[in-house]
């Protein structure tokens, strides 16, 4: 009965997707079909015009993440408001009638998030300015999946020595100079591993609910995250691959661990483009690392949501590294979650002691563009990270696999400041372990990160 009522709802939406116009999504259009003209909808509203912004960095050869952040900035911010202007005068008017509770103007991705009645949705569908609408859709917070120690030992961190990042120390690189954004349930930043390496100020954290003034995070997820990216030594061994960067964050869901909606994230994404609202500052983050996915079609399968395409492809022209976990809907194929199968990020499966697949680890092909998934592996399962309340725990997951790679490539960061995305992402599949019957295939993708040799490789 399950199957049948899927596969009704999906004939639903597409039989119903271009009843109030093409400028809506499929299952807006549907909804908007039988919701009260009483009731108010919250949706993101995506203009036609998007910044050129190849034009914004054609002159820049090497990355340099100043001035690609800078120009990237003014470029959307000039598109978005020139292109929206007639629009927000619009809702400005239908505001004054109720019909619009309230919108949220974005520059990231040029356009809108705001709820406001049916008709008026409808009425902006019409609009030729406009690109597509769709609904604020909800993001499920990660799950966290307890583990335990692969040895007696208490403390057993066979995961950093695997990639071999104590080499790379030896080497005289650490990750100095670098910093590692956090976009995740949050971070502990009292953790006696965590907190000296915390950048501070008024622009290392965003809590777009405004619980928090200071770093927090309710379950210990985005704390076990960070961990692995920058974690000190605090119980004798380094929990972390690249101790030496330094960290900011932002959280995605509130106290309550509530789902949260996609117009935070949006929020969330052009914070970090622009932490403190100056564009000749230059302080975001080189990398971010993003252990969440977006929700699956109808909770039952992953697939291609590009609702923030746009603004991770912002982030890329600014120089700035998006990271995503694989996501843990394997053993199957085809599972991929968005954002994670963007081209523009790099994706990471997660791996075992004895560099097997974890089996939850999602697997290609690509569902945006068929193209190999994930692009790398990275150890995932039984992984010694930071805690809550300066503890610590063992988890496993995709979502424990990215931070290696995010502190792999600070390490290369640290050797070589300029190297641009592509360079690292080459680079990074070039030196993997490969493993698996063909290389690459859509299991391990390229392979198993190994930080010595990606290090190795960028050494200019």
């Amino acid at each position: 009965m399950k199957a049948i009522s899927t596969i009704s709802a999906i004939y639903l939406i597409l039989i119903t997707s271009h009843v109030f116009g093409e400028n809506l999504s499929p299952e807006l259009s549907a909804r908007l079909q039988y919701v009260s003209h009483k009731e108010h909808i919250s949706v993101i509203v995506h203009m036609a015009d998007q910044a050129d912004l190849n034009a914004a960095t054609q002159s820049i050869i090497e990355r340099k993440k100043a001035l690609q952040s800078r120009n990237v900035i003014r470029a959307l911010q000039t598109t978005s408001t020139k292109t929206q202007k007639d629009l927000i005068a619009f809702l400005e008017k239908e505001k004054a009638f109720g019909t619009v509770i309230d919108y949220t103007s974005f520059w990231i991705f040029n356009g809108l998030c705001l709820t406001a009645s049916p008709e008026v949705i409808k009425k902006i569908a019409l609009r030729n300015d406009i690109d597509i609408i769709s609904e604020d859709l909800p993001i499920l917070p990660p799950i966290l999946h307890p583990s335990i120690s692969l040895q007696p030992n208490p403390y057993y961190t066979w995961n950093i020595e695997r990639i071999r990042a104590p080499e790379v120390w030896d080497m005289g690189y650490d990750g100095s100079g670098v910093v590692v954004g956090i976009l995740d349930t949050g971070v502990d930043y009292t953790h006696p591993d965590l907190a000296e390496k915390y950048r501070g100020g008024d622009n290392s954290w965003f809590d777009p609910f405004g619980e928090h003034d200071q770093p927090y995070d309710y379950d210990g997820h985005g704390t076990h995250v960070t961990g692995t990216i920058v974690g000190g030594n605090s119980i004798g061994k380094y929990i972390g691959v690249a101790p030496g960067v330094q960290w900011i964050a932002a959280r995605l869901w509130n106290d309550a661990g509530e789902d949260a909606n996609i117009s935070e994230a949006h929020k969330i994404f052009q914070w970090f483009m622009d932490p403190d609202g100056d564009p000749d500052t230059d302080d975001a983050p080189d990398i971010v690392n993003n252990s969440w996915s977006l929700d699956k079609l109808f909770n039952i399968f992953p697939y291609c949501n590009t609702e923030l395409r746009d603004d991770i492809h912002a982030w890329r022209m600014a120089g700035i590294i998006p990271v995503f976990s694989a996501g843990n809907a394997g053993p199957f194929f085809f599972t991929g979650d968005s954002p994670a199968n963007y081209p523009e990020t790099i994706a990471v499966g997660a791996t075992d002691f004895f560099d097997i697949t974890f089996l939850m680890s999602s697997r290609g092909p690509n569902n945006c563009n068929l193209s190999i998934f994930p692009n790398i592996s990275a150890p995932g399962v039984a992984i010694l990270s930071s805690f809550t309340d300066s503890d610590y725990a063992y988890m496993s997951g995709t979502s424990l696999a990215a931070p290696h790679v995010v502190g792999t490539i600070a390490l290369m960061l640290d050797v070589n400041p300029n190297l641009n995305f592509e360079e690292i992402e080459s680079t990074l599949k070039a030196t993997a372990k490969p493993l698996g019957l063909f290389h690459p295939n859509n299991i391990y993708g390229w392979g198993r990160v190994d930080a010595l040799e990606a290090v190795k490789a960028v050494i200019p």
